[in-house]
């Protein structure tokens, strides 16, 4: 009975690993850090908003 439990698992969770790793996460972080730099910029208003994006992107 444990194998069988083991094997269900493995049979569930190396499709949600690959699901997650390689769709679901380029997905998601090309909506939320669009979506994180939008809600900084109304956050801090247009002018300070862009001054701590630029600072942000700009080596030093």
């Amino acid at each position: 009975m444990n194998i069988i439990k083991r094997v269900i698992g493995f049979v569930l969770f190396i499709p949600f690993i690959f699901f997650y790793s390689y769709m679901l996460g380029p997905i998601l972080k090309a909506i939320l850090v669009p979506g994180g730099i939008i809600l900084l910029w109304l956050i801090l208003g247009p002018r300070e908003g862009y001054k701590a994006i630029k600072k942000a992107f700009i080596e030093r």
